[in-house]
């Protein structure tokens, strides 16, 4: 059947006032709208991925990114170098429990952070890695140097401390002993003293030194913290520069790692560095840490709290 021109014309007319009519524009746009993933602003799961997210340090820095200008975890840890000036290979980033790898097992191919679940908001906990020591290095002992600067009123004190920890898995994060300046050393544990303290008058320097042989400790200790905190002083504000730095006692002048407090502020104690054993080869690795924490050798109980807070990161 053949339509007249006045016939089609009065069709149209009718379809334009329609109330059902459809506007596909419009549907286009509002899906657009709704489903931001035709513009690539979110995932499959509705997850942005557009935005700022967070590398974050034990001592509070926070870093910012974008996520439309680092897509994988290998941008993402050189980024992160020219911003703090840590070589890649010494960063660990553990996002929600997990350790984001750089490249799949399978070969040589970068992971992104989009397979870790990182989307806008999301916080990545930065760890600095200072030193490896490997079985291979053939160190009989090392001596963790907790140090710190006379403040302008003259020799004060500072005390060092380490304290050992004992547990893998769910049992991780038992506190077993500590070396202080009353607690020097211990009958069982023979090839590890604290040297209690060695004030350096002519560089107003005061020390805390720790010696142990690591290959001889109990099969049960997993992790060693080192932790400055103030005694008589109400915070280690005025105490300029407490810092950390390790060597072999049998090679003092060959510094093998160390690390500075810039600032201690208001704190009591600054919980220094750790060192942790890796479960796979038993092999050690000096962290930096750099948390301000209550608590001091009088009572150590809000130090063992902070440390129990992030102990996972350390995990064996």
């Amino acid at each position: 059947m053949n339509l007249e021109a006045k016939e089609i014309k009065d069709l149209n007319v009718a379809w334009e006032k329609a109330s059902f009519r459809i506007d596909v524009d419009n549907i286009s746009q509002s899906h657009s709208q709704i489903n931001p993933a035709r513009n690539g602003e979110v995932d499959g799961h509705g997850n942005a991925t557009t935005g700022d997210f967070y590398v974050v340090l034990l001592n509070g820095t926070k870093l910012k990114f974008r996520l439309e200008h680092i897509r994988s975890v290998g941008a993402l840890k050189e980024a992160i170098k020219a911003q703090t000036k840590v070589e890649t290979n010494k960063q660990k980033l553990i996002h929600k429990g997990v350790e984001l790898q750089t490249y799949t097992n399978q070969g040589r191919v970068q992971i992104q952070l989009s397979e870790y679940n990182i989307v806008a908001e999301s916080h990545i906990q930065l760890i600095v890695l200072l030193y490896s020591i490997s079985k291979e290095l053939s160190i009989n002992a090392l001596t963790f140097d907790l140090f710190w600067g006379y403040p302008a009123t003259g020799c004060d004190y500072l005390d060092g401390t380490c304290m050992l920890y004992t547990g893998t898995g769910n049992n991780a994060g038992q506190l077993w002993r500590r070396f202080d300046y009353q607690s020097t050393s211990f009958h069982d544990i023979p090839n590890m003293a604290h040297s209690g303290d060695v004030m350096d008058h002519s560089n107003r320097r005061g020390h805390h030194r720790i010696t142990a042989n690591l290959a001889s400790l109990p099969q049960t200790v997993t992790k060693l913290y080192f932790i400055l905190s103030s005694w008589n002083a109400p915070n280690i504000g005025h105490f300029p520069n407490p810092s950390f730095k390790m060597f072999d006692p049998s090679k003092p002048d060959i510094q093998l790692c160390s690390y500075t407090i810039q600032s201690a502020a208001s704190s009591q104690a600054v919980i220094m560095c750790v060192a942790a054993k890796n479960g796979y080869d038993g092999n050690w690795n000096v962290f930096e840490v750099g948390k301000l924490s209550a608590g001091n050798a009088k009572n150590y109980a809000p130090i063992e709290t902070t440390i129990g807070n992030m102990d996972q990161f350390f995990g064996i």
